[in-house]
């Protein structure tokens, strides 16, 4: 946070006109442990600080120019979980699902409930924890048409798709938002010389659900999920990326284990992928593509 203060390793060479970083670390304890691995490395048998960092290495103290504190662990998806019982309905109907979330705690039973919602429909992989501005929300869908958000401190929906929504014939089969610590290892902490505002991103304001149209054919399309304004009641979805059909695999989402350790650290789902670099933040998808055999044409994405 802004006004700490963190300590730069920097390795001194004679006759070189720029001191070498190698690190930045919150105590001085930490750096000098450093330093010591360091001046210990070995290269085809020799000494490796002795050949490159002649005059040794420096430890200076720098002072925080940011308010950006890294996000505790575990993240939002690996603290929470869900109970799953089937609500029988009308003959002739699909059964809903009655959704217990769970928040996953140290203490004997290492489950505490936070609230229950009923979905319309099976639960697939509708629910999604996020954080935003230090406090934890879920993306779920308890009508199988409409994307909504559940405050995890209260257990209430503050935020839901209404039915005057275009292109309400969407239904949600799984939710991404990405993570903190999905994009960044943290390694480098604010105060480091590659710090920027890049490195302060995501932050929970935008997200991904994958689905299917009313009465489209079995592929997944994805789209995109604004989530600036949940806490007035607004979550607003939209296409911009087009007819694409997603290629959802390998991922199961940690919730479904009520048995997971809570400081196991998941994988994000790995059909998205999330990056900024330079203010510009990007997307990349895996999709499904078909191709005609005999001339190797593609078949186009709103095919």
């Amino acid at each position: 946070m802004r006004g700490d203060v963190v300590f730069r390793i920097y390795g001194c060479h004679e006759g070189r006109e720029q001191d070498l970083g190698f690190g930045t670390y919150r105590t001085e304890e930490e750096a000098h442990a450093e330093i010591a691995k360091l001046q210990a490395r070995e290269m085809n048998g020799e000494n490796w600080a002795a050949q490159y960092h002649d005059q040794g290495f420096v430890v200076r103290r720098v002072i925080v120019e940011t308010d950006f504190e890294l996000p505790d662990l575990p993240k939002p998806r690996d603290a929470y979980a869900v109970r799953l019982t089937k609500r029988a309905n009308a003959p002739g109907t699909w059964d809903s699902t009655v959704v217990e979330v769970l928040r996953r705690t140290d203490a004997a039973g290492g489950l505490q409930k936070v609230g229950e919602y009923v979905r319309s429909y099976a639960m697939l992989h509708t629910f999604e924890p996020f954080r935003q501005g230090g406090h934890h929300y879920a993306l779920i869908s308890p009508n199988y048409t409409r994307t909504a958000v559940l405050d995890l401190a209260t257990g209430t929906v503050i935020a839901e798709e209404t039915e005057e929504e275009p292109g309400m014939g969407f239904c949600p089969v799984g939710f991404y938002v990405p993570d903190w610590w999905d994009v960044h290892d943290g390694s480098i902490i604010p105060g480091s010389e590659s710090w920027s505002e890049d490195r302060e991103w995501p932050s929970g304001d935008s997200g991904f659900v994958w689905g299917c149209h009313w009465g489209d054919d079995t592929s997944w399309k994805v789209q995109h999920l604004d989530l600036r304004n949940i806490r007035d009641g607004i979550v607003k979805r939209d296409d911009r990326f087009g007819y694409v059909k997603l290629a959802t695999h390998s991922w199961s989402p940690p919730w479904t284990d009520l048995e997971r350790a809570t400081k196991t650290r998941s994988e994000e789902p790995g059909f998205i992928r999330v990056s900024r670099y330079g203010g510009v933040s990007r997307v990349g998808f895996d999709v499904e593509l078909e191709f005609d055999l005999h001339t190797g044409a593609a078949r186009g994405k709103t095919d």
